[in-house]
């Protein structure tokens, strides 16, 4: 009989336990496909435009999305009047599997939207989750970071704040 040895998050995606720079400063992805919004009417990333966005690609199947949402929550209220937390799930059933879900655990402090045909996060080049993108305010340039966070640890906040203002 094989053995089966359990992982942990953060020993596969090791930027869980704390700060991993991201990507460098890059040109930011084509955003024009259209997101719902939770009232199921179309959103463009755009309307964000003038604040700072951070972007999370998340599903309700994915085990280290799911352990990351409460960290964003929490940074959203941290990072308030710095930037904006856009959580934008890509499950199938979009708001109607993933609404009552994020309600479930408690996430009420961030943007939500759904792209439940995964044209924008196809658009943005997203090839796993989670993936996050921290856009500027003119959504010229972005950083892009690949797997689960802390995002309310004191370390990613500070990294956040030094990104956008350098």
């Amino acid at each position: 009989m094989k053995s089966v040895a359990l992982i942990s998050a953060a020993a596969i995606w090791p930027s869980f336990a704390g700060a991993v720079t991201p990507t460098s400063r890059h040109l930011a992805p084509s955003m024009s496909n259209a997101i719902l919004d939770k009232d199921g009417k179309n959103l463009n990333v755009a309307a964000f435009k003038g604040m700072p966005v951070l972007i999370n690609f998340w599903a309700t199947w994915c085990p280290p999305c799911v352990a990351e949402l409460p960290g964003l929550n929490r940074a959203a209220d941290k990072l308030s009047g710095l930037l904006e937390i856009l959580l934008i799930s890509v499950d199938r059933g979009g708001s109607k599997k993933a609404l009552p879900f994020l309600q479930s655990k408690g996430i009420n402090r961030t943007h939500l939207a759904f792209d439940a045909k995964g044209a924008l996060s196809r658009e943005m080049g997203v090839r796993g989750l989670p993936t996050s993108f921290l856009l500027d305010a003119d959504q010229r340039y972005c950083w892009t970071f690949l797997g689960p966070r802390e995002w309310a640890d004191a370390e990613i906040i500070a990294e956040l704040q030094l990104l956008l203002e350098g």
